[in-house]
């Protein structure tokens, strides 16, 4: 007989291949091209179903949350596709301004070249050029992914296009008053030289490890009276303009109006009374420095103090401080200060604090407050305007609405202005003599005319003023082209919870304010990525998982590299358990057993825990059961002759062949509900149950009897119900598995062709991507039946192997057992002589006797309950009675003692009244469980003892 598939499922070879095929065959394209040509007559006449993939950033390389993110949304638009909508997958990438400028800045510092001797020009030269080299790499990934974008549409947010986009949007809100310059206190990063949106800002909750100085002011004119103030920031104190008390506070009274000696300088500053100043924090002595704090510099402009900023944009000291500071980096001129206070006895005195320091989120350096003229968008009326018809959108899980609304609801300012060189470059013109500014979607004519007198703004506009008109700019806007009237808005976006405000926002008040519409109907919170410890990853950490050894594997010294380029503090410790898990590297799981075990853990949490075996446990090894199942059927069907069948196979189907499709039915409709709705915690389960359980373990064996049957009507029947069931399950998988689930449909369909077993089902596309998703439908009343009747069967079945696994039976041990049916449903499934012999069969009995009462139960059997029946086995053979006896009454005294322990803490008033609700129900649910454990096992050490 010759092997229609190998033994093994080679995924390195034939994923390459299966991925070519699909792109040459253009299975993702759309029903139109961006210029309006019809390129699917069938599909231009559906409804549509558009995605536009979160931009990676061109920086990027692939990191298991954009597997996670990009699982879904493959996982999505292959559904839909299936389901026939006019599916769209947009593809493209973000320029990351800063990200990548800093990337090509250490590239340039490696070659000896110094970006700012060479010029914005030449830099963003260089840009480009490592862009068209190095841009598309994440893109390369996802393809290998399987990710089905239609990748004729790559956009990039630096694209013409897409510039002109960012222009008009520009414009138009400057025209409208909402875009506007301002000098303002800004979040600034020192490291890459630029203002941030408070958005760009991470402060670790409870604040880092730092400390509080209390220094004494000299009150001028008074000698040995000082007003103390505590900072966290001692070296800001150069740019101090007042000391700021509360005006009701009775301690400093007869101090306010006076002024005081700033410490460590020659000047005197005011002392002021301002209801900002909380009498509570530190000495209720503020000391005020608008220049370098946000509340300072409110302060100052209500008591009309000129700021002093005394820091350049590098975070060293500037020369408004004193000689003996200047050119210091900040915290060394704090370590000076504080030196110096110490000397002067001017520190009163130091304790160590919890500081809230804001850093920058790319460079991850403590940013700074800066005084800066900067451009800014006005929230106010577009937050409102997002909040009023937030019942259009669909936030899924819903939990994250509240996190939405309390941004939109506190939300500032928006600092759009960065100083770098590479991004959008602000589309404003300022003439050199009169201050006159200008605003225009191109170079404007009087700039042409006269470019001596007319110089550009040099900052270029945060990234994410780009990335906000994503969902429209990628379709052609700010034209209405047919393309965009088509498919925009978009219909879901997936993404992460830490861009719900720098983006996920943005895209929805953009959109409402250019378009009237939110730019897609849905949006899905994905978990966060988490290693096995609960840890989230990062290069830091050297925790982390590339999605591509687990795709492609790797050797142990490739798995070593990310911990010994890290630092984390138990490295070696990580060392150890890599070496002993993997000490001949990583063997490649393939992409589909990395989307199917990253699926199969998506819960209704907040996180994933991963760590690399788990490929193996879940996800390589469902595949391997998919492809041995697949060997098994493929491994009879080619021993059928094509002669012969029945001409009419659903006359001839058994009832469990009735019962798979039911299963396959139920599956189905769970699944189109829980993908509909964006409940992906349930998948996983669903199709474990169906696929491994309902089909290899049961149907599989339960068809076993007619395919060696020498009836030709039976053996052609079971194998024609097996390949059409395998059909469908194949259809249904092919959105999680896309490149196992097409190469068994090639051979499936090859194999059933040759037999002639497909009757009327045979497969319309020879590709399965381009097949249909099997219909939601509930199944009769006569196939609910059968169903039950066949769960019933699995519970007998399940019961007695179950007890065969605790007392050790070995298979090769047959078992006598007896039963006695309670209700119609146990007494139909008995009755039905296949079914009979079944149970027998898969259960390893050498009988199975059908008693009439209990009082037939015959002596020395262990009684199995279920709700419908009561199985009586015989096993006194295989069991030492006495040994038995001890371990169940040792397990009932630790059972009895456990529950005792939850049933005291429960009576304890203090403890349920102040503990979290959750863990209250929690022991209470232990308390169940283990009273009905403590039940069972009475029950058989009764069983037992009667022996």
């Amino acid at each position: 007989m010759s092997e229609v598939i190998p033994p093994r499922y080679n995924f390195s070879e034939i994923e390459e291949q299966i991925y070519q095929k699909w792109l040459d065959q253009g299975c993702f394209n759309a029903a139109l091209s961006p210029d309006g040509t019809v390129l699917d007559e069938e599909r231009a006449k559906a409804e549509t179903y558009t995605i536009a993939i979160p931009p990676p950033n061109v920086t990027g390389r692939l990191h298991m949350g954009h597997a996670l993110n990009n699982t879904i949304q493959d996982m999505l638009i292959r559904y839909k596709r299936m389901c026939g909508y006019d599916a769209l997958w947009i593809p493209g990438t973000d320029h990351a301004g800063i990200a990548t400028q800093t990337v090509v800045k250490k590239m340039l510092d490696q070659q000896g070249i110094d970006y700012r001797e060479i010029g914005r020009e030449k830099f963003v030269e260089y840009v480009w050029e490592w862009k068209e080299k190095y841009g598309n790499v994440i893109l390369d990934q996802l393809r290998k992914m399987g990710c089905s974008c239609n990748w004729e549409r790559t956009r990039f947010t630096m694209d013409e296009g897409l510039s002109r986009a960012v222009n008009r949007s520009f414009k138009k809100l400057y025209d409208e008053g909402l875009i506007y310059q301002g000098t303002r206190i800004v979040n600034w990063c020192p490291v890459d030289r630029t203002a941030l949106s408070d958005d760009e800002v991470e402060t670790k909750e409870g604040g880092e490890s730092g400390h509080l100085w209390h220094i004494k002011y000299p009150v001028v004119g008074a000698e040995d009276e000082y007003l103390i103030v505590a900072t966290t920031r001692p070296e800001t104190l150069f740019g101090d303009v007042a000391v700021a008390v509360h005006p009701e506070d009775e301690r400093y009274q007869k101090y306010i109006g006076q002024k005081v000696k700033l410490p460590l300088t020659d000047r005197e500053i005011p002392v002021i009374a301002d209801d900002y100043v909380d009498k509570a924090f530190g000495t209720g002595c503020l000391k005020i420095t608008p220049a370098h704090d946000p509340n300072d510099f409110e302060v100052g402009n209500r008591h009309n103090f000129e700021p002093i900023n005394v820091m350049n944009e590098d975070a060293t000291m500037n020369d408004e401080v004193p000689e003996a500071y200047r050119g210091l980096d900040r915290y060394k001129c704090r370590r000076e200060a504080v030196k110096h206070l110490k000397e002067q006895e001017l520190l009163d005195k130091e304790q160590k604090y919890k500081v809230p320091l804001g850093r920058s989120y790319r460079s991850k350096e403590v940013i700074e407050y800066r005084l800066s003229k900067q451009w800014f968008v006005k929230m106010d009326s577009l937050a409102k305007m997002a909040l009023e018809r937030h019942s259009e959108l669909n936030i899924q899980p819903e939990r994250w609405n509240k996190v939405y609304f309390h941004w939109l609801n506190n939300i500032r300012d928006w600092c759009i202005s960065r100083q770098i060189w590479w991004g959008h470059r602000i589309p404003a013109w300022y003439h050199k003599e009169t201050g006159e500014v200008l605003v225009s979607e191109e170079t404007p004519q009087q700039v042409l005319d006269n470019p001596d007198v007319w110089r550009q703004e040099e900052d270029v506009l945060d990234t994410w003023f780009s990335s906000a008109l994503w969902p429209m700019s990628t379709l052609g806007w700010p034209e209405h082209s047919s393309d965009f009237k088509r498919y925009f808005p978009t219909t879901t976006l997936s993404t992460a919870k830490d861009i719900i405000f720098f983006w996920v926002a943005r895209m929805n008040f953009s959109a409402l304010k250019f378009e009237d519409a939110f730019p897609y109907k849905n949006v899905y919170i994905h978990p966060t990525i988490l290693d096995a410890k609960g840890e989230t990853m990062s290069k830091s950490k050297g925790n982390g998982i590339d999605p591509l050894v687990v795709i492609d594997g790797a050797t142990i010294d490739d798995l070593k590299k990310p911990v010994n380029e890290a630092r984390p503090s138990d490295m070696k410790k990580r060392l150890k358990e890599i070496e002993k898990n993997f000490p001949d590297g990583f063997e490649a799981a393939g992409a589909d057993a990395m989307r199917y075990t990253l699926l199969h853990q998506c819960s209704t949490g907040q996180e994933i825990r991963l760590s690399l075996n788990i490929f193996y446990d879940i996800g390589r090894r469902f595949m391997t059961k998919l492809w041995n199942a697949a060997r098994f059927i493929f491994m009879y069907i080619d021993q059928e002759k094509d002669n012969n069948s029945p001409e009419d196979f659903a006359a001839h189907l058994s009832d469990e062949d009735l019962w798979m499709q039911g299963k396959i039915q139920l599956a189905t409709n769970k699944l189109r509900e829980n993908l509909d709705k964006y409940d992906f915690s349930h998948l996983g389960e669903i199709y474990y149950q169906l696929i491994w359980s309902d089909f290899c373990d049961w149907y599989v064996e339960l068809c076993k009897a007619r395919l060696t049957s020498e009836d030709d009507v039976q053996r052609k029947t079971a194998l024609h119900s097996l390949i059409t069931a395998f059909a469908d399950i194949l259809r249904l998988f092919h959105p999680i598995a896309p490149f196992i689930t097409e190469e068994l449909w090639n051979k499936l369909i090859e194999v059933g062709d040759k037999s002639n077993l497909w009757g009327s089902k045979r497969p319309e596309s020879p590709l399965l991507v381009m097949e249909k998703f099997p219909e939601s439908q509930e199944p009769e009343d006569s196939l609910q039946a059968i169903i039950a009747k066949f769960n019933k069967l699995q519970d007998i079945v399940t019961l007695v192997r179950t007890l065969r696994a605790d007392y050790t039976i070995k298979p090769a041990q047959k078992i006598r057992a007896y039963i006695l049916a309670k209700n119609e449903l146990a007494q139909s499934l008995l009755s039905d002589k296949e079914s009979h012999r079944s149970i027998i069969r898969l259960a390893n009995l050498d009988s199975l006797e059908i008693i009439e009462n209990e009082s037939a139960k015959p002596q020395k059997t262990v009684t199995l309950l279920d709700s419908s029946c009561e199985v009586y086995v015989d096993i006194h053979e295989f069991v030492d009675v006495d040994k038995e006896l001890e371990r169940l009454q040792k397990e009932i005294q630790q059972v009895e003692k456990y529950i005792a322990s939850i049933s005291k803490k429960l009576d304890n008033r203090n403890f349920v009244e102040r503990a979290k609700p959750e863990i209250v129900a929690a022991e209470r649910a232990k308390a169940q469980e283990n009273q009905e454990k403590l039940e069972k096992l009475k029950h058989l050490h009764k069983q037992f003892a009667n022996f």
